[in-house]
């Protein structure tokens, strides 16, 4: 695997993609069933093989991750050759999922307990693989409107 399999959640809410995806391997229902019921291993690498290319179509069309941590929120951005992150972390353990910790920001961005980052860098490995990296540290996909409201905020 290139990834890592799909959770139980994902794969039923996925349940007519995935329905698809056997169809496009000659797999009907009747013939799943008993490959369920007969061949484990083949089950597995079915699982598997969606997986994969459920995470590679998502990850090739990803733009934006978040990352929140305590005191803190870091958005990469992911261009085709190199990915930017903009970020901002205080010394503080404010929730940057609330407007609380955005208004104590606007009031308090100059301190030196604030810190604001801006970097870029090209990918070191594959950058399907570099995303997936940062989805299972905690990232999230995003659809780029806390970038812009950091890019505001950058100086």
């Amino acid at each position: 695997m290139k990834y890592r399999r799909l959770t139980k959640e994902q794969f039923e809410t996925l349940s007519v993609e995935f329905a698809q995806f056997l169809a496009s391997q000659s797999i009907d229902q009747k013939q799943w069933q008993s490959i369920i019921q007969n061949n484990p291993a083949q089950v597995d690498q079915q699982l598997d093989a969606f997986s994969d290319l459920v995470w590679e179509e998502s990850l090739r069309k990803t733009c934006y991750i978040n990352h929140y941590s305590p005191g803190g929120v870091f958005v990469f951005h992911a261009g085709q050759m190199s990915m930017t992150l903009l970020g901002v972390k205080t010394a503080t353990d404010l929730d940057f999922n609330t407007p609380e910790a955005w208004q104590w920001l606007s009031e308090h961005w100059q301190e030196d307990s604030v810190s604001f980052y801006r970097e870029q860098k090209p990918y070191d490995k594959q950058r399907t693989q570099v995303l997936f990296a940062l989805i299972e540290q905690g990232g999230v996909l995003s659809s780029g409107d806390l970038a812009q409201r950091l890019e505001a905020l950058i100086p």
